[in-house]
């Protein structure tokens, strides 16, 4: 399947730094958000080394001669564990920073990965940037946060909704949360860090992909996060699934009439 996609990273309105940082590559269909722990010293190093140890590892597995692999013992695809792996290859990079550095002590990130593989997507998270994805019509969170307000019925969890409970460098080890599904033509993803997702809803985020190209959406949904407040560094990614050129015409060929959002999709990647 053919990939595409817009990103767009901004300080913000009320922070002097960016400590997000993001990687995206059609060529190896990995899209990657990275938030560095914000209040905590270098959170930019940590960002900026999630997403390079990500493009490392991935990078390697992709171009080896012996391929991803088999399955692991878990039961994960051979994808997804590469992309578990790769989060545990990050993890160890920011851990060893903070560790050799004292001005990183005590740095740490959120990481939110999407890695398309042929007509299947896996994605892995740890932190809270969340993972959508839109499927016609509907928009599901992918991700899952790993915060206390998410582990915390009702009113429990209140105030307490940006305080971590796992993040990448923080612990010599990390776990993450890994979704594998079948992703279809037209299908699109949104990665953003929380400076987007804490000021725009799930459903002004699916009205934007739904309306606008990625390039167009993504400056949509990061201006709509500055116009209200804008207290957090703000990332998105948006990618969107294409189908091969070849299956794309005849798409176009037998049900272009009945298929005019598809068609439209085709003609716009072929540009």
């Amino acid at each position: 399947m053919r990939v595409e996609h817009a990103a767009l990273t901004d300080v913000g309105c009320k922070r002097s730094r960016n400590e997000d940082a993001f990687f995206v590559s059609d060529a190896l269909k990995l899209y990657v958000v990275s938030d560095g722990m914000g209040g905590h010293r270098a959170g930019d190093v940590a960002s900026r080394l999630v997403v390079e140890g990500m493009q490392e590892h991935i990078h390697r597995a992709t171009y080896r001669e012996s391929g991803l692999g088999s399955p692991s013992p878990s039961g994960l695809s051979p994808a997804a564990s590469c992309l578990v792996d790769a989060i545990g290859h990050a993890n160890r990079k920011v851990w060893d920073a903070a560790r050799s550095e004292a001005a990183c002590d005590g740095m740490g990130a959120t990481v939110s990965a999407v890695w398309i593989c042929g007509g299947t997507f896996v994605s892995a998270n740890v932190g809270d940037s969340p993972v959508y994805c839109v499927h016609g019509q509907t928009i599901e969170m992918v991700s899952v946060p790993h915060t206390l307000s998410a582990g915390s019925p009702g009113d429990e969890g209140a105030g307490h909704t940006h305080v971590l409970t796992r993040a990448v460098g923080v612990n010599e080890q990390v776990v993450a949360d890994v979704c594998e599904s079948q992703c279809y033509p037209g299908d699109r993803f949104v990665l953003c860090s929380d400076g987007l997702s804490n000021r725009v809803s799930e459903e002004e985020i699916l009205d934007a992909v739904r309306r606008f190209s990625a390039g167009d959406a993504s400056r949509f949904l990061v201006d709509l996060a500055k116009d209200r407040g804008g207290d957090d560094n703000i990332t998105v990614v948006v990618v969107t699934v294409g189908a091969r050129r070849g299956v794309a015409r005849w798409l176009r060929r037998v049900f272009g009439p009945l298929l005019p959002g598809m068609k439209t999709r085709a003609r716009r990647g072929g540009a």
